[in-house]
């Protein structure tokens, strides 16, 4: 054993573990190099095809995508690149089943796509100029009085999904004047409401932002009459 330890045979097993741990690993990393990897990202929808007076109102967000390619075509992959997406050309308003598409970045293929079919729910939107009313809430500071006042503008545009729109029957600024006197300038932000007195929420509202100018005087006291007249 020890002559064999200090023969030269020792150093040719040494070198041929070597050689075959080394053949081992470039054969491996070339192996793992151009053997096919799977990976599953969850991206978001896209919408292509919407009618310019149709809006969504219901749609899953994300998608799972699981695509195949070699390892190289994987790196710095971004979500931005994978691109999942429904057609929505020439659908009305309503309720749809529709199959999901994607374009895989280059080198890639797709396997698989879950869901494979989501249900989108169209509606049409509407838009239209509504007059602006006020409602005076509190008092103004004591001895003075509200004479006047201004908006700027008028009008606000709004549009919603059909079924928000129907339900909206006034635009209102809600003007808290407690303790103001002299002239006053504030901004407001309007506030819909329906038929029955309930605010109605999702719309959207040019401008958001009405300017008010408010004018107030002194309340003044009669004089007291002297006696006999």
């Amino acid at each position: 054993m020890e002559k064999f330890l200090r023969s030269n045979n020792l150093a040719r097993v040494i070198a041929i573990l070597l050689a075959l741990i080394l053949w081992l690993f470039v054969t491996g990393d070339k192996i793992t190099r151009t053997t096919p990897t799977r990976i599953t990202f969850e991206v978001p929808l896209q919408v292509e095809g919407l009618a310019q007076d149709h809006i969504i109102t219901d749609m899953q967000s994300t998608v799972d995508i699981m695509l195949e390619g070699l390892p190289e075509y994987f790196v710095d992959l971004t979500l931005e690149e994978i691109y999942v997406f429904v057609d929505l050309n020439g659908l009305d308003a309503g309720n749809h089943l529709i199959r999901v598409q994607d374009r895989p970045p280059r080198g890639l293929g797709t396997v698989l796509l879950e869901p494979e079919q989501v249900r989108v729910s169209i509606e049409s939107y509407i838009s239209e100029d509504f007059e602006l009313e006020i409602e005076l809430i509190g008092e103004a500071a004591d001895g003075w009085n509200l004479t006047e006042y201004s908006l700027e503008p008028d009008t606000v545009f709004i549009g919603a999904p059909e079924s928000v729109f129907e339900k909206v029957a006034r635009m209102v600024l809600l003007i808290d004047i407690t303790g103001m006197r002299l002239i006053e300038s504030i901004e407001l932000t309007p506030v819909a409401y329906d038929e029955e007195g309930n605010r109605v929420n999702g719309l959207v509202i040019d401008p958001s932002l009405i300017t008010v100018r408010l004018e107030f005087e002194r309340i003044v006291e009669p004089e007291p009459l002297e006696n006999g007249e």
